[in-house]
């Protein structure tokens, strides 16, 4: 009996094969499945008397097949890595050869390798959910399909449309896949294999290729450029530091110049090449640093979660983040009763409710009827309403702030719902570096306060840090926990210090780019330099898009604490009402159409009476020079035990901050440039910029004894022990 799939024959004398392998909750397509896959596919190819038909589906719930269990790959040597890719193609293809028809019905989530046994089928039909992912997200982890994958998509979408989807990695819903070709039809779930039945019975004719699509396989000189102008697109946005990128191009050009089975060996020796790249050793890392987050924090609140379900919540502020939580909550079937000042700050924030919803309409994530009764979770109150009348917390589990980042603001806010909430409901607070305990101290019960740190846009950002504090209750931090997983987030555990982690590395790099800014650097240079090395935006890019007024308030209130050193002249900046994107002015000038420009009237006012300095430093100095000031505050936050673990720091920096995911995170960064090379660069800026820049003690020590980062949680947990820590009393204490 075999242990990864079963088969049978079903009506119309159709052959069913159904993965499900017995004692996992998905499907990968690892060497035994190939091998049981095999074993079908040698039956059907020899029987006299065949099938009419064959249908591949799953036996697992909202899973078809994940691909390529990518732990065995790792495990495996070149040869065995050769062995396995060309096994995966010569299936599929022979797949592809069978003299019935073939089709895929796809019950779950369609990925990687999944979908490349998907498109060997003659058909693609897939169930009407909107949760469902299909697509081929190999180059996020920094290789390519190479079982078929790249060809065949190629070939079938054209280079046009399927260069944009293998390059990315991007997936999509069942109906987004239907409109750009990957799938024949969407149906609903209960009629999936009926659907799938039709398909064979009426051998539905293939689409054609657009004239453009089949100009480019017919004329070498069209080809040509189409590539080329990909080449250039891509080297754009990845600036060379992604190599499956330039790989991708070059073997869908092989597929159209020198057909199928060249396309297969380029896919082969590209993976080859890829897996032992840093960019690709590095994305595999963090892949599976995201489940090995999900999986121990979700062990570290047991695993009945049933007293922790929220079935109701409230949402105190309705902007920005207050509109992005309160849609976190209605999308995983939470009831929430947004409150704000007046009818008029409530309307804007429906209206930012309604603008996320409707983005997800557009992506076919969710049907319009499915966003109407999500909205339908949302109900209003006034906060003038609930002085009178009590109204709106009453049924609350949970009650999440996110008012403006002022301590006086918080605090009025926390002692209204504490007065009004019910007793046993969880406060949260959605701070981003005030202190979360003082936060606290003006409830009546400290012990139910967390904090819920999310991330802008809440829709697409998929970190939130759970701030415990030395009050906090493990019923409230279990209920954080659970309710982050609930909603598709990835939580860390930091413990409450200023800026708490993602934050708090951040802002001395926004600190140091204002500084290099007033010192005459051009910010358009200091942008593309970051860029090139990595970063999704430059920190004038990111300042514009958070607002200047966020962002200097959050800086001010941690600058004393962090000894941040930031211009003198930001405050006349605000006075002129220079936000940023928001009021269309900040660092640049963004125009209603067309591209933003330098705004040279915040330029001249930040440098004050320094010249423009277009020559202060080469591009790699700038790039150090922003970067290495966060590895410093990263060592201090692992010396006070904000985080136990320098995975957290890369994992965190990556998922909340954009930090260049093909480098692996900070630490890792740092420790692949060689920390001895990293204090150097520091003690030299130094002597040029000033002792803001000098590493902390500790990272010295790890230096002259050969140390990691990591080394320093279990110095960290013994100075704690002994009182040395400098750890400010009742702000972090481990629980």
């Amino acid at each position: 009996m075999s242990e990864t799939l079963d088969t049978k024959i079903e009506q119309g004398n159709m052959l069913v094969v159904c993965l499900d392998h017995q004692g996992k909750s998905t499907n990968t397509l690892s060497p035994l499945v190939l091998e049981e896959l095999g074993e079908v596919i040698n039956s059907l190819e020899k029987e006299e008397r065949k099938p009419s038909g064959v249908i591949f589906t799953s036996g697992k719930p909202n899973m078809f097949c994940s691909g390529a269990d990518l732990f065995e790959l790792g495990q495996m040597d070149k040869g065995q890595q050769r062995h396995f890719l060309e096994h995966g193609q010569s299936l599929f293809d022979r797949i592809a050869k069978l003299p019935m028809p073939t089709v895929a019905a796809i019950n779950g989530h369609c990925l990687g390798g999944g979908l490349e046994l998907s498109l060997a089928c003659k058909w693609r039909v897939v169930a009407d959910d909107g949760s469902i992912n299909i697509g081929l997200p190999e180059s996020k982890i920094g290789i390519m399909p190479a079982w078929g994958g790249t060809t065949r998509l190629t070939g079938m979408l054209g280079p046009t449309r399927a260069l944009p989807l293998l390059i990315t990695g991007r997936t999509m819903a069942p109906r987004r896949a239907l409109k750009v070709g990957l799938v024949d039809e969407v149906v609903r779930p209960e009629a999936l294999m009926a659907a799938a039945s039709r398909l064979l019975e009426t051998k539905k004719p293939a689409a054609r290729l657009p004239i453009l699509d089949r100009a480019i396989h017919s004329a070498p000189p069209l080809r040509a450029l189409v590539y080329r102008k990909a080449r250039i697109a891509t080297l754009d946005k990845t600036f060379g530091n992604y190599p499956a990128a330039e790989k991708i191009i070059e073997t869908s050009q092989t597929a159209v110049s020198r057909g199928h089975a060249a396309a297969l060996n380029s896919e082969r020796d590209a993976v080859i090449d890829l897996i032992d790249t840093d960019a690709c050793r590095n994305l595999m890392r963090l892949f599976f640093l995201r489940h090995e987050a999900k999986q121990a924090i979700r062990k570290s609140i047991g695993d009945d979660t049933r007293a922790l379900e929220i079935q109701h919540a409230a949402v105190v502020g309705g902007g920005t983040m207050g509109a992005g939580i309160t849609y976190a909550l209605i999308r995983s079937g939470i009831q929430v009763r947004l409150v704000d000042v007046d009818q008029h700050a409530i309307s804007a924030g429906l209206s930012r409710i309604n603008k996320m919803l409707a983005d997800d309409r557009r992506a076919y994530r969710i049907s319009p009827l499915e966003a109407e009764q999500a909205m339908q979770r949302v109900s209003t109150t006034m906060v003038k309403s609930l002085h009178v009348h009590n109204r709106g917390l009453q049924l609350a589990d949970l009650v999440v702030e996110a008012v403006a980042e002022k301590m006086k603001v918080k605090h009025e806010v926390f002692s209204m719902i504490d007065r009004l909430a019910r007793p046993e409901a969880i406060l949260a607070t959605n701070t981003s570096s005030l202190s979360v305990e003082q936060i606290a101290a003006v409830t009546s019960s400290p012990s139910r306060v967390i904090g819920l740190h999310f991330f802008n846009p809440v829709p697409q950002m998929p970190l939130v840090e759970v701030v415990r504090t030395s009050y906090s209750s493990d019923l409230a931090f279990r209920m954080a926990v659970d309710l982050s997983l609930r909603i598709g987030k990835i939580p860390i555990l930091v413990k409450d210090a200023p800026g708490f982690l993602v934050n708090r590395v951040l802002f001395p790099y926004l600190a140091e780019a204002l500084m290099m800014a007033s010192q005459g650097a051009p910010i358009n240079k200091i942008d593309q330099a970051i860029k090139a090395w990595g970063m999704p935006m430059g920190p004038f890019e990111l300042l514009d898009q958070v607002g200047l007024d966020v962002a200097v308030a959050i800086l001010d209130s941690v600058r004393d604490q962090l000894a941040i050193t930031v211009p003198d002249r930001l405050d006349q900046v605000l006075q002129e009402g220079w936000l940023g994107r928001k009021s269309g002015k900040g660092f640049y000038e963004y125009p209603k159409k067309g591209q933003p420009s330098i705004h040279h009237d915040m330029t001249k006012l930040l440098c004050g009476n320094s010249a423009l300095d277009e020559d202060q430093d080469p591009m790699s100095k700038v790039q150090l020079r922003l970067i290495l000031p966060m590895l410093n505050e990263a060592v201090r936050l692992m010396a006070q035990g904000v985080v136990d673990h320098a995975d957290t720091i890369d994992l965190a920096t990556v998922l909340g901050l954009g930090f260049a995911p093909f480098r692996g995170g900070l630490i890792r960064f740092a420790e692949t440039m060689g920390l001895d090379q990293c204090v150097t660069v520091l003690d030299e800026l130094v002597e040029r910029y000033g002792q803001r820049f000098e590493p902390p003690t500790e990272l010295r020590e790890l230096v002259k004894n050969g140390g990691k980062i990591q080394d320093i949680s279990g110095i960290a947990q013994t100075q704690y022990a002994q009182g040395t820590t400098g750890i400010p009393t009742g702000i972090i204490t481990p629980k």
